[in-house]
């Protein structure tokens, strides 16, 4: 059997779908007329503008889409089980049938520009080779303004928080040796309570849009289950207040039997969670 894998925010690079956008014309001018700004160009320069969460989330999932749709036209590939990181779900769900390109570009576009909003409300840090009962404790301690953002391997998880809780969590976790410490440059505390806002608005949007049934299982971030396709407005809002529970998704997929992960879309991130996440 086979998994594709499907990356998130921080797999963005200056020059990725370079090898892609011109083989692509038809979706280029829908990521035109939808987001109204030249997409190729954004990934081409790179930098600060390219890392701003509301040209990240649009830039990672076109890439990660016609990459997509360029293995498919040459292998024709076809997958038994899809699963994205964060952001990634969507091309998950875009792979299965569940949405079309223009919806999903329509429905990130949203995303981060709502995400974008919370700038500055919170923060992310990663923690290696993490002591779980510590880093409960501290997230006990701290009363919900401290949590797991993304359990992604048994060596790696990121939390997120608002900024003070985030400043005291850091000492406490170093001082009880519960993990390395890795501040993220994000300006927000993604996966959590922080982006109630943003869900209850996100929400009303994906209302409007329309989904099908899936030609294979999605896999879902917060459930580690595959979605069972029912109200995709509620989960794709919830997705944003709660966990991305990678490492349990990849526990399912390991025990359905023999299982390939390829990863599509730029870097590799998830190829090396997957060997963390496997060889455990």
């Amino acid at each position: 059997m086979m998994t594709l894998m499907f990356p998130g925010q921080g797999a963005q690079h200056k020059g990725m779908g370079s090898a892609v956008f011109s083989q692509f014309p038809e979706q280029m001018r829908q990521a035109q007329e939808i987001l109204g700004y030249d997409l190729a160009a954004v990934c081409a320069e790179g930098g600060p503008k390219l890392n701003d969460t509301a040209y990240t989330q649009p830039a990672l999932y076109t890439v990660s889409a016609l990459m997509h749709m360029d293995l498919v036209r040459r292998s024709g590939i076809r997958a038994d089980y899809v699963i994205g990181h964060s952001l990634g779900e969507y091309n998950a769900m875009l792979a299965a049938g569940v949405i079309d390109f223009a919806t999903g570009l329509a429905l990130v576009q949203k995303r981060g520009e709502l995400m974008a909003r919370q700038n500055g409300k919170g923060g992310m840090f990663a923690v290696l080779d993490p002591d779980r009962a510590v880093l409960d404790a501290v997230a006990a301690e701290l009363g919900g303004d401290f949590s797991i953002a993304n359990d992604n391997a048994p060596n790696q998880v990121v939390c997120a928080g608002g900024t003070a809780a985030l400043e005291t969590a850091s000492r406490q976790i170093t001082a009880r040796q519960g993990g390395k410490v890795v501040p993220l440059k994000v300006s927000g505390a993604f996966h959590t309570q922080h982006m109630a806002a943003a869900a209850d608005e996100f929400r009303a949007f994906c209302a409007k849009q329309s989904y099908r049934k899936p030609a294979m299982p999605v896999m879902s971030n917060q459930s580690a289950q595959p979605h069972d396709g029912a109200d995709w407005p509620a989960r794709l809002s919830a997705h944003l207040t709660h966990p991305v529970r990678w490492r349990q998704s990849l526990a399912y997929l390991a025990a359905q039997g023999p299982m390939l992960f390829q990863e599509v879309g730029p870097g590799a991130v998830l190829t090396g969670l997957a060997k963390a996440n496997l060889q455990s």
